[in-house]
Parts: C-alpha cells; sequence; structure tokens
C-alpha cells in the first residue's frame, strides 16, 4: 500500500486541496478492514474528481455514460466507479497510487477493442482510458514514429499516411495500438518482418511504483524482451516507438459466394506451400454468414498479380473491392472496413451447422477467420531481442472464431456453440497430426490459457521480469483482467 504521504509527494497538489485529500484518504485507512470494502468505492469517487477534475468520472456525473460506451463488444461493457482520462505519464502514476492507496481494482483501456469481460473494464473499479495519449510524430530522419497508446489503427495511418509511411501495425481499422502490440500483432507486412511488435523499438512505460522508464535494446532490456508479446503484466505503456516502413504495397480484395468455399480451402491449401518461398505474400481469410471475404497482400511494390497467388485465380467473385494493384495501407485499411459492411449487405440466409441450430437467436453471425502465418514470419519475430512467445518455427495455421448476438442472455448457448467448432478443429488437427499447443493471446477467450503455451521457459521469466518491475505485484493482484502471468495454468 502506498503510504499517504508518499502518495501526496507524487500527486503533487496544491497546499489546500492536498489537506482535503489527505483527510479523506486518513478517513479511510482507518477504517477496520472488514469495514473498507464498503467504503472503498465512495472514497475513490471523492477523491479522484479532486485530484483530476472533469477528466474523472463518476457514475453519477454527466460524461460518465458517454466514456463508458468505448469498448467493441457490448459483452464487456461493466460499470466501474470511476473513469481516469490522463493527459501525461506522471497522471498515469498519479493513479496508480491512488489506487493502491486505496486497494482498488484498475482496469486499463486503449481501444477498447478487447474481446473477454473484464479486460478492459470492471464493476466498482477504476478504468484508465488512454484516449488523451494520442498523438503521432515522425522522427526527423523519418525511420521512426511515436505514437500514442490510446489511439486505433486506422489514426496512425491515417497520421502516417501524409509522410507517405507506415508501420508494422494492425489491419482492422478499429483496433487499438495497445492492445494489439502488447499481444504480438499481425501487420500487412508480417512475412517479412514478424509480428507486429517486432517494429517496436521503443516503449515509454508507467511501473507500479509511479516511475516512467524507456525500455529498448540496450536499456530495460529485459523489459523490452517481455513487452513484444508479454501482455499488460509489467506497467503501463504510454507510447510506443515504431520504426517506419513505405506505406506502399501490393493488395486485392474479394468477395465470394459460400458455393466457392470449398475451391477457396483447396486454394489456401496451395497458398501454404508457396507461402514458405515468398516472405513478402500474406492474406486475409473471413468466413462470413453468406459471403468470404479475401485479402491478398504483398509487401512490396509490383506491377502484377505475385504468383504466390495463382492458387485463388478462376474463382468467380461477386465483388471486387480492391483490383490487383499497388496501394496506401490507408488506403487498404478503409477499404477494408467497407468491405465487411459489403459482406453484410450481401449475405443470405445461408447458415453452417451451428448457425442453423441457433438460427432462433436474434442477430447471431459466425465468422471464421483462417490466418496462414509462415515460418519466415516466425523466423523473424524470433529474431534479434527474440519472442516470449515461444512460437515454433515452422508454417502455422491461426484460426478465430467470433460470434455476435443482439440479446445478453443467449450468451450461454452461443459460447457453448463456438466452443463445439473450435473443439471439433482441435479434434480434427490432433488426430491428423498438424496441431500446435500455441494460442495467440489477441485470439484468445477468456476460458483459454495462451501464456501457458509460450513454454515453461518464457513464462517463468516473464513471471521474473514482472516481479522485478513489480515486486508488490500490483499488476497481477489490482488489475482486473488481461492476460497476467500470475493466473497462467492455473
Amino acid at each position: 500500500m502506498v503510504q499517504i504521504p508518499h502518495l501526496l509527494s507524487i500527486l503533487q497538489l496544491s497546499h489546500e486541496t492536498a489537506s482535503t485529500v489527505e483527510a479523506i484518504l486518513r478517513d479511510f485507512h482507518a477504517l477496520k478492514d472488514s469495514e473498507k470494502d464498503a467504503h472503498r468505492l465512495g472514497t475513490a469517487e471523492a477523491v479522484f474528481p479532486i485530484v483530476f477534475g472533469e477528466d474523472a468520472s463518476i457514475r453519477t456525473g454527466p460524461l460518465f455514460s458517454e466514456r463508458n460506451n468505448t469498448v467493441w463488444s457490448l459483452n464487456c461493457q461493466l460499470t466501474p466507479g470511476v473513469i481516469v482520462i490522463p493527459r501525461t505519464s506522471q497522471d498515469v502514476g498519479k493513479i496508480l497510487a491512488l489506487c493502491q492507496s486505496l486497494d482498488t481494482k484498475f482496469s486499463v483501456r486503449g481501444g477498447g477493442h478487447l474481446q473477454n469481460p473484464g479486460f478492459t473494464s470492471n464493476d466498482g473499479g477504476v478504468v484508465i482510458s488512454m484516449k488523451n495519449f494520442n498523438s503521432v510524430t515522425v522522427s526527423e530522419d523519418r525511420s521512426t514514429a511515436e505514437i500514442g497508446a490510446g489511439l486505433t489503427w486506422s489514426q496512425v495511418y491515417g497520421d502516417l499516411d501524409a509522410h507517405g509511411l507506415a508501420v508494422t501495425g494492425g489491419r482492422v481499422p478499429e483496433v487499438g495500438v495497445s492492445g494489439l502490440l502488447l499481444g504480438g500483432g499481425l501487420s500487412f507486412q508480417k512475412g517479412k518482418y514478424g509480428l507486429s511488435c517486432n517494429g517496436v523499438v521503443e516503449y515509454e512505460v508507467v511501473l507500479a511504483d509511479s516511475t516512467m522508464v524507456k525500455a529498448n535494446a540496450t536499456k530495460n532490456k529485459d523489459l523490452f524482451w517481455a513487452l513484444k508479446g508479454g501482455g499488460p503484466n509489467f506497467g503501463i505503456v504510454t507510447k510506443f516507438t515504431m520504426s517506419t516502413l513505405s506505406n506502399k504495397l501490393w493488395a486485392d480484395v474479394r468477395i465470394f459466394e459460400p458455393t466457392k468455399d470449398e475451391k477457396l480451402l483447396d486454394a489456401l491449401i496451395r497458398f501454404h506451400k508457396d507461402n514458405e518461398n515468398d516472405p513478402n505474400a500474406s492474406l486475409i481469410f473471413n468466413f462470413f454468414p453468406g459471403a468470404t471475404l479475401l485479402v491478398l497482400l504483398y509487401a512490396e511494390v509490383v506491377r502484377e498479380r505475385p504468383a504466390v497467388f495463382d492458387a485463388f485465380e478462376g474463382i468467380g467473385i461477386v465483388a471486387q473491392m480492391l483490383p490487383g494493384s499497388n496501394y496506401t495501407i490507408f488506403e487498404i485499411m478503409n477499404t477494408l472496413e467497407s468491405s465487411v459492411a459489403k459482406v453484410y449487405k450481401v449475405a443470405n440466409e445461408c447458415r453452417y451447422e451451428q448457425e442453423g441450430a441457433l438460427k432462433h437467436i436474434p442477430g447471431l453471425k459466425i465468422t471464421l477467420v483462417f490466418q496462414p502465418v509462415s515460418s519466415n514470419a516466425i523466423k523473424a519475430t524470433n529474431a534479434g531481442v527474440g519472442s516470449p512467445l515461444g512460437i515454433m518455427e515452422q508454417h502455422h495455421q491461426w484460426l478465430l472464431l467470433m460470434t455476435d448476438w443482439s440479446n445478453q442472455e443467449d450468451e450461454t448457448v452461443v459460447r457453448e456453440a463456438a466452443r463445439k467448432i473450435v473443439e471439433a478443429a482441435e479434434a480434427t488437427a490432433k488426430k491428423n497430426g498438424t496441431f500446435l499447443k500455441f494460442k495467440y493471446s489477441n485470439y484468445s477467450s477468456r476460458d483459454q490459457d495462451p501464456q501457458s503455451t509460450y513454454g515453461a521457459e518464457n513464462l517463468d521469466k516473464l513471471k521474473s521480469i514482472a516481479s522485478k518491475v513489480d515486486p508488490m505485484g500490483v499488476f497481477q493482484t489490482l488489475q482486473n483482467g488481461g492476460w497476467l502471468v500470475s493466473r497462467a495454468g492455473k
């Protein structure tokens, strides 16, 4: 627990304000432990607005509802007691100190796109919204860009596009910078450069003791390694400095009818093999209800369609969202956003097995994503400082199943249906010898355990680093959710 004198030195308040805060906290600390739970939330709702003014919202405040409705999935929209929007790294340190003084739960929200309830919000605790960390700054020599932790990838690419630059960021417009990079990240150029986090050359991090540090290849090297996929276990990242790349690459975006799925899957198998010989190639393969989206990507500017994609030629399409050519990443990102809308418009009543069984569920959509990850991508990820993810250097096929539904009371039934699909795929892979135990945390559901698949040595090292930078275990005990190393394997 942060003692009140030390806390006040961190908060750096005026004399009058400090006296008010001190009195409130002393009253709270004077309570018996059995009494504190009943007063914890009320004390937080009293203190945070005094310290942060309008940047702190409580449940009865005028801005609370608007600030709380910033998560991607309604399933993740909980009811915290306080939402705080820090403006500086020092503010982040103050929030962490207050949470420790009150022994209250906190959650960190970047883009709010994580799909698991409790990862970016909580009930009755504090949410730290990073939305004010929203700038992109290109270095004078144009070799790096400093990217705020509260941005989405659409915003990042939009800012970088004006400079003719890009980074190894995400591929979905509304995905947040922090969640993607701290989980690893899949970029448009992953075959050539590895996971998105490989592009990070420096992290600015606020630790549990409220200090701000920088982690790179020469300073705080262990922390630098751990943040490349190790999740929210070590501190709150406020800024990512990433290597810049050209913002142009070749792309082709197509939509197919479900009747073409068998041919597309056959083509995907062929692409698996060809992809091993061409690290520039990657694709996005989404099976939506009633239509299939295929995005072909090549991390170079070329005049003609690369031969690695030959397997997909001759399969009739419903719509061509982008004809094969060279585009900026920002253009591709915007097209992907409109392509998903187009998919739903052309979708018909076709449903797969589980959808048919659940056709009575209002708003039900089941989306299946096949994500080939070549051995080249994994070798690039494991190069340099290495990766805590422990991914075997061979060709992978990552599967993501996404379910949407309208009514909260249908959650149990829908999740059980989704589990059946995943279990069937895993059982088949185990039977034919193609199963790999690695689970990508950004694709993982709350009942999975991705960090236990990183390997015992890597997990032990992550735990050791977490203990070193956070000896009191603040991020393991007070952080409400996320892939925490203290919970891995349990």
